[in-house]
């Protein structure tokens, strides 16, 4: 299934995720079977939106490649 102009690409994933306090340590795709410590780890579903602030970006009328990649020139050059 193709997405059409405009459509977003989100996704939700499932992660397996270990924290030390506040610091994240670990996080590996749900079902990952390279992972020995799934048992010990907190699940958590997550929302992915590459895209999400790229028709602001495109607003802008020039653009310059920097590193291979198309970058929004700022209003002084």
């Amino acid at each position: 299934m193709q997405k059409k102009r405009g459509e977003s690409v989100m996704g939700k994933y499932k992660f397996n995720t270990r924290w030390n306090e506040d610091e994240l340590k670990c996080a590996c795709l749900f079902g990952n079977p390279g992972c020995d410590r799934f048992k010990t780890c907190e699940t958590l579903e997550l929302t992915l939106n590459p895209y999400g602030d790229i028709e602001e970006c495109m607003k802008a009328r020039k653009y310059k490649r920097k590193k291979g990649a198309l970058r929004q020139m700022n209003k002084d050059g």
